[in-house]
Order: C-alpha cells, then sequence, then structure tokens
C-alpha cells in the first residue's frame, strides 16, 4: 500500500514538473524552464521522454536550434533516444530557419534509427524544397506521399503547385490540383488564377477552360480575378467565342462580372475590329449598373480611330457638345461626370492632325490646360505633324519652343516630324534639296537609329541624280552597324565603306572582335 502511494505521489510530481515547464516554454520563459528541470533533478524526479521532448519543442519555436540539439544530445545520453515527435520538431525548426541541408540529415539520421517517416515529416519537408525553389524534389516527395496514402495537407499541395507553375511544370501542377479536388480540397483563389493564367499565358487554352469548368463543377465559387485571367488569355489568344461562352456561363450561374470583365472582352473584339459587339458589351455594363471607366473609354477609342471613324470618336472633349455627332457618342462613351485624360485627349488630337484638323487640335490643347490636364511630349508630337502634313513650318518651330519652355524634350519622332514639315516647305517653295541637304538629314535618321528612314532617303537621294559622296555613305553605314550589324554592313563595301564600318567598331566598343 505505501509502495504505490509512492508511486502515485512519484506520478504526480512528475506530471506536475511536466506541466509547469511545458508552461514556461509556452510563454517564451525557457531559461525558467532550464533552471526548474534542474530543480527537478535535485529533487530526486528524473526528467522523461515528454519532459525532453516539452523542451526541445519549445526551443525549436524559439528558433534557438543549438540548445535545442543539446537536449536531444542529453537526452539519447541519459537513455531517451528521441522519437518521431521530436525528430519532426527538429525538422521543423531548421527548415523554418532555412537550414534545409541540416533538416535533410535529421531526416535522414531519423530514418537510420529505424524509424518512419510520418505525413508531418514529408509535409514539412516539401516546405522546406518549395522555399528553396526545388521543384523536382517536391514534386516527388509529394507523389511518394500520394502512393503511400499519406495524409497530406492543403499547404503543401498549394505550394507544389505554385512552385510547379512558376517553372512552367502545368501537366504536373494540373495533376495535383485533379488530386485535391478528389479530396474536397478547395484550391485557393490565388492559385487557381496563377494556374488558369500560367496556362494561357503558354497557350494551353484549352487545359485553362476545362479547369475552370472542373472548379465550378466542384461547386467552388470561381472568383472575379480567376475568370478574368481566363477571359484575357482567351482574348489575347483571339478565341473570342469561347471567352464569350465562358461570359454566359458566368452570368448564367449568377456570379458577378465586373467592369475589368468587361474591358477585356471589349478589348477582344476591339482587336478584331468588331466594335459593334464592343458597344453591345458597353450598353450591357451600363444595363447591369456598371459604369464605363477611363479604360473601356480608351479602348473604345483606339479601336474608332484604327477603323478610320474619326467623327465617332470626336466628343471625347466637353467643348464639342455643340456637335450633334460627337455629343451623341460622348453621351455613350464618357458619361457626363467622367473625364478624358491624358491618353484619350492625345488620340483625339493625333486622329484631328492626321484629317487636317489643326484648330481643332489646337483647341483640345487649350481644353486639356484649362482642365489641369498638362500635355506631353506625344501632344506635341501630334501637333508638329499636323503642321507637318499642311507645311506651316513656323507654328512647328513655335511648337517646339513651347514643348521646351514647359521642360519637355522632344524624341525622334518629334524631331522627324519637324524635318518633314522643312522638307514640306522647301518643296512648296522649289528648293530642292541637295547632297549636303540629304547627307545631313541621313546621318540625323542613321544616328537615331532609324534605318529605314536613312534608307529611304539615300534611294530617293539616287532618283533624283544626286550622287552619294563617302562622307553620306559613312554616315549611312554608322548608322547600319549601330541597327543591323556589322555583317549585313559588309555586303557589297568598297574601301571607303571598311573606313565606315572601322568607324562603327570604335563606336561600338567591338573593336576586339
Amino acid at each position: 500500500m505505501v509502495e504505490n502511494d509512492e508511486a502515485f505521489m512519484f506520478k504526480e510530481k512528475m506530471v506536475t514538473y511536466n506541466t509547469v515547464i511545458d508552461g514556461l516554454g509556452v510563454i517564451g520563459r525557457y531559461d525558467e524552464a532550464f533552471m526548474f528541470k534542474e530543480k527537478m533533478v535535485e529533487n530526486g524526479v528524473e526528467p522523461t521522454l515528454v519532459t525532453y521532448s516539452v523542451l526541445v519543442k519549445g526551443l525549436i519555436k524559439a528558433k534557438r536550434i543549438g540548445d535545442a540539439y543539446s537536449v536531444v544530445k542529453e537526452m539519447t545520453e541519459k537513455g531517451f533516444p528521441p522519437n518521431v515527435i521530436v525528430y519532426n520538431n527538429l525538422i521543423d525548426g531548421l527548415i523554418e530557419a532555412g537550414s534545409l541541408s541540416k533538416a535533410i540529415e535529421v531526416k535522414e539520421d531519423m530514418v537510420s534509427k529505424g524509424l518512419s517517416l510520418t505525413s508531418s515529416t514529408y509535409n514539412t519537408l516539401i516546405k522546406g524544397y518549395c522555399k528553396s525553389g526545388q521543384a523536382d524534389v517536391a514534386e516527388r516527395l509529394l507523389k511518394e506521399m500520394l502512393s503511400m496514402g499519406s495524409t497530406i495537407n492543403q499547404g503543401s499541395f498549394t505550394s507544389v503547385i505554385c512552385l510547379l507553375c512558376s517553372h512552367n511544370m502545368f501537366d504536373s501542377a494540373i495533376g495535383f490540383v485533379g488530386e485535391m479536388l478528389l479530396r474536397n480540397m478547395s484550391p485557393g483563389g490565388g492559385i487557381r488564377t496563377t494556374l488558369i493564367y500560367g496556362l494561357c499565358k503558354h497557350g494551353k487554352h484549352s487545359e485553362a477552360v476545362d479547369l475552370w469548368f472542373k472548379f465550378l463543377g466542384k461547386g467552388f465559387v470561381v472568383d472575379t480575378k480567376t475568370s478574368n485571367a481566363l477571359l484575357h488569355g482567351l482574348c489575347e489568344a483571339g478565341k473570342l467565342e469561347e471567352a464569350f461562352r465562358i461570359q454566359e456561363e458566368i452570368l448564367g450561374r449568377g456570379f458577378v462580372m465586373g467592369a475589368a470583365s468587361y474591358n477585356t472582352l471589349i478589348y477582344g473584339y476591339c482587336r478584331k475590329r468588331k466594335l459593334e459587339e464592343d458597344f453591345k458589351l458597353m450598353d450591357e455594363m451600363v444595363e447591369r449598373g456598371l459604369k464605363p471607366d477611363n479604360y473601356t473609354c480608351n479602348i473604345l477609342i483606339r479601336g474608332l480611330f484604327d477603323m478610320n471613324k474619326v467623327e465617332e470618336a470626336i466628343p471625347f472633349w466637353g467643348s464639342c457638345k455643340r456637335n450633334e455627332e460627337g455629343k451623341k457618342l460622348f453621351d455613350e462613351i464618357i458619361g457626363k461626370n467622367m473625364q478624358p485624360n491624358t491618353v484619350v485627349y492625345n488620340h483625339l488630337i493625333g486622329a484631328y492632325c492626321r484629317s487636317g484638323r489643326l484648330s481643332m487640335a489646337s483647341d483640345l490643347r487649350e481644353d486639356m490646360r484649362i482642365k489641369g490636364i498638362s500635355p506631353n511630349c506625344a501632344t506635341y508630337t501630334f501637333l508638329i505633324k499636323g503642321m507637318s502634313i499642311i507645311s506651316r513650318v513656323e507654328e512647328a518651330k513655335l511648337l517646339l519652343e513651347e514643348m521646351k519652355e514647359e521642360g519637355l524634350e522632344p524624341n525622334v519622332f518629334t524631331l522627324h516630324n519637324l524635318v518633314e514639315c522643312l522638307l514640306h516647305e522647301m518643296h512648296t517653295k522649289n528648293i530642292l534639296p541637295n547632297k549636303i541637304t540629304y547627307t545631313v538629314m541621313i546621318g540625323g535618321y542613321a544616328r537615331d537609329g532609324n534605318v529605314t528612314e536613312a534608307s529611304r532617303l539615300l534611294n530617293e537621294m539616287r532618283e533624283k541624280g544626286i550622287v552619294p559622296d563617302s562622307i553620306t555613305y559613312k554616315e549611312f553605314i554608322c548608322g547600319y552597324l549601330k541597327q543591323r550589324g556589322v555583317l549585313q554592313a559588309l555586303e557589297g563595301s568598297d574601301e571607303e565603306h571598311y573606313a565606315a564600318i572601322i568607324k562603327g567598331w570604335r563606336k561600338t566598343d567591338t573593336v576586339a572582335d
């Protein structure tokens, strides 16, 4: 009876000590936990496997890996070899600390001791391999788990699938998604979007569509981002009928399509020049309570301009409301409370300039300023182009000066338009360009890398009976070298050409070649 009482009291003491040590570990007071363990020994109560396991777990949580190793060493010396739980805690701590190689060593030690890897071991190792970007190994471990019938957590599936997608290993990724669906696990919205976007990006549109329908079939609510990724991929590939089928499925199931979804479809139809369908989609947006935004308007305006329907695009500025045709489109696309942005203004200014309506283009620029929208380099480039078309050289020069005063630097297209304007003036005054004029222009275009225009001028020069000299050829070939490389410039070269090539090599730091 006395012996039984003593055994009971000893057991009670053991439980008490272990509970206190565990509690101190939970609140992060590990040094006190160690001291309590020493006090436990002083009082004649030897630590058990549970005691050591509690200490190891706490130290791992505190990222004190070295101390955890010391406890493992001590418990082994005391005749308590680490069990699977201790090993798993060690592996998890090392993975969290980024020490995958040491975690693998612990795993190998675990196996050498005759212990079997558990689902927890595998899941932890998979997490480590995914962190280090080792897709092949992570895939292999996950397949091993599947073949053994192990319990795989959702985090392992998700991590491996995302990693496989980033390595363009879509077939394997789809296979694991299928395994998740078999287990009634729901791939998160992020992983669904990543997978469908990746499949579309790599031309696997049918697989993306099939997967999207699989998600629906399992009763998962496919979020807007995932659907948009699919719609965008299909529209980019010109698969508008399939995109329209997806749209019908979305609406038919009572899901909401946002402005981004409609914009994606409008963009797709616009690329195919199907503007009638675009405007139907915009009407549908409005019927569903969605307001076309600037992106919607920019797409439609670009489509109208591409199809030379300038008259229908005119209304994107406030003062054009006197124009009935303009007012109609203004009311339909922009809406009374929406202000056009720089992109829309530039589209309009460019259209007016191309159609020779310079006064309206200039009015638009003034309207921009009134609304606090600053004209940019593209704005002035369009205006200078317009002046070039009707040979208004002085106005073009003034625009260039205004541009500089506003702190804007002209680009190669701006200067190209100005040169065209000057050439127009020369033609109207019967001043024919001579060899020097052509050489200067060819050199300018060549130095800017515009070999196409330089070639055109060189051919025009010859057609007009003006013989290019060595300087002309040198300027042209230097540009050719800069744009297209040495071998093409070598063809048909004479002594002067070779001199130019050497000059080009020196400029491009390829003398060693």
